[in-house]
């Protein structure tokens, strides 16, 4: 061979290593492969135990169908795979495994123990590989199913391994790995620990529908919609979608699935965006737990190694009928939805019953059309004159879908934007209070609660406890990433304190908005207000005659921090044209 050749071939031990970058990026792959290798061998119950986010100890237990000892020394060869035998295989992959790399790639960067058992072999297989060596091959005792270990993650790569986040960083990416399958696969009983700390226990479900409700609760549940379509052109969807009130910051309850595989596709991202135009504030996502069956020849999930982006033959009709899903949806629910609140008809009976009642519904379901066809958009309002003030009279009528306030006065209709109004009225109720050294009022917890945050939120907590304190919480220190929560903002009224309290930790740090200290004082407090103002209620006629009157007491009350408008007329002259009234 010419000694100067620059092209070697490469020793099968680092060709491992370099190929496995493609499969294991991250502890969570590491989880996500093994949930699947078990689906695959048709387990009934799958546990996963995380120590330290999964850099020091990743196992997966399950009771699936197991290996022989021939077939167990296999799965370790690059390759070896019992799922496809052919290239025309390829084209109908029904199975989540198929190229026979994700335990090789695991076993070459860790110290890898694999143990399984088939049902009709009572003795055992144990193999042990360090850094992809086949170190020893035991006969043991095991149930059936197979058990894998996986420790001291990327310790022969320590470019990779320093480029792993925290601990609670990286279970938290485990975390929704986990939940992804616990969501594809209700039938199967899941059991998730992180350390000492059980995370989810979930037995078999019925449904997803009851799996959604085990993993989320009942609150989370209860604002979602169900939908679902016939077979058309081999597609066919089932899903849960959120109602329009119902919406975060992030993508994070954003789940979708292509044949029972979680995936990531922009055209599902284009059509729900699509379907929700108009209906939702700009940077906010619904909830989105999409369940798509098409015949295995119609997609193609053979284009990255995770085997988390899938291309659909026809992308544009797969967009086109979830989009026309979601929409149909969503109006089919805001119309089973359209009878006039409480407050509407219990307030209508001081006057003269008749016409203003008739009137007044007519205005309400007028308002639930324009929300379904798209129409509703509350930026239009920068456009008109609008200038009520304390001098002129008003009444509050009620909510409409728990997020508009409807409102009486002088000129016609006013709709306020509930959610816009209260950040307006909280931010300068803070920046002004910061300039004569007053904070929000805060109310004291009967019972402190003490509180485990993740590590990373314990850190932002405190570089920014200040502005904390200014916005109401009071809270110190508790040993560990522990916090005594002691006080909360004047409005916080749920029982779910501790609830909100989390997810807006979570917020901040996944937006990343504070993860560098010299972030200014400005943005934080604009970030915390806009967060925590999504967990205050406020819904009695007293409660939001008060919010309308502090809004107008505002230095700029026609807009909130973010520049959104609070409030929109509609005059008695536009509302008769509208609906024909001479």
């Amino acid at each position: 061979m010419d000694r100067t050749s620059k092209i070697r071939v490469m020793p099968d031990s680092l060709a491992s290593q370099v190929a496995a970058g493609e499969v294991v990026e991250s502890p969570s792959s590491i989880v996500k492969e093994l949930i699947e290798n078990s689906i695959d061998a048709g387990a009934k119950n799958i546990n996963i135990i995380i120590e330290r986010g999964g850099k020091f100890l990743i196992k997966v237990i399950d009771d699936g169908s197991g290996m022989s000892r021939e077939d167990a020394i296999l799965s370790i060869e690059r390759h070896a795979t019992s799922k496809i035998r052919s290239k025309n295989d390829l084209h109908n992959i029904s199975t989540f495994g198929f190229r026979g790399e994700a335990l090789p790639s695991i076993a070459s960067v860790s110290n890898f123990k694999l143990t399984t058992s088939s049902k009709n072999n009572p003795v055992g297989t144990e193999l042990l590989i360090k850094g992809g060596k086949l170190i020893a091959v035991n006969e043991c005792g095991s149930k059936p199913g197979t058990q894998i270990e996986v420790r001291a993650l990327f310790y022969n790569i320590p470019a990779r391994k320093k480029f792993l986040k925290s601990d609670s960083a990286e279970f938290s990416k485990i975390e929704r790995a986990v939940i992804a399958a616990c969501l594809s696969a209700p039938h199967i009983g899941f059991s998730l620990h992180h350390g000492t700390k059980c995370v989810l226990n979930l037995g078999q479900a019925t449904s997803y529908k009851n799996r959604i409700l085990d993993v989320f609760g009942s609150e989370f549940s209860e604002k979602l919609i169900e939908f679902s379509t016939d077979d058309v052109d081999g597609i066919k969807l089932k899903g849960f979608v959120s109602n329009p009130d119902y919406n975060f910051t992030t993508r994070k309850h954003q789940y979708v699935f292509i044949n029972s595989r979680a995936v990531k596709n922009s055209s599902v991202s284009i059509s729900v965006r699509d379907a929700f135009k108009g209906l939702i504030e700009k940077g906010m996502n619904p909830v989105l737990i999409l369940f798509i069956n098409v015949k295995p020849n119609q997609i193609d999930v053979n284009i990255h190694p995770s085997k988390e982006e899938v291309k659909f033959d026809n992308s544009n009709k797969v967009q086109r009928l979830i989009s026309e899903t979601i929409i149909s949806s969503i109006s089919s629910d805001l119309k089973s939805n359209n009878n006039p609140p409480d407050e509407l008809a219990d307030l209508s009976k001081s006057k003269n019953e008749s016409d203003e009642f008739v009137e007044l519904k007519q205005i309400h379901d007028k308002s639930v059309q324009l929300i379904q066809n798209n129409m509703l958009d509350l930026e239009l309002s920068t456009s008109q004159e609008i200038e009520p003030s304390l001098e002129k009279e008003f009444k509050v009528l009620g909510l409409l879908r728990n997020r508009f306030v409807l409102i009486e006065n002088d000129e016609g209709l006013m709709i306020m934007n509930k959610r816009a109004a209260h950040e307006r009225v909280l931010y300068e109720e803070i920046t002004l209070n910061q300039k004569d050294d007053i904070n929000v009022p805060i109310q004291r917890l009967l019972v402190p609660l003490t509180i485990d945050i993740h590590r990373d939120e314990y850190e932002m907590l405190f570089n920014f406890e200040t502005a904390f304190h200014n916005l109401g919480f009071l809270f110190e220190g508790f040993g560990g990433n522990t916090i005594k929560l002691e006080g909360v903002p004047h409005f916080f009224k749920s029982e779910n304190i501790e609830e909100y309290f989390k997810g807006i930790l979570v917020d901040l740090v996944e937006n990343g908005l504070f993860s560098a200290k010299d972030a200014s004082h400005e943005v934080l407090i604009s970030s915390l207000v806009n967060l925590t103002s999504r967990y205050f209620e406020l819904n009695s006629i007293q409660e939001l005659e008060m919010l309308l009157r502090k809004l107008l007491q505002c230095k700029m009350p026609y807009v909130d921090a973010r520049g959104r408008p609070t409030l929109y007329q509609l005059s008695y002259k536009d509302i008769e044209k509208k609906l024909g009234v001479r």
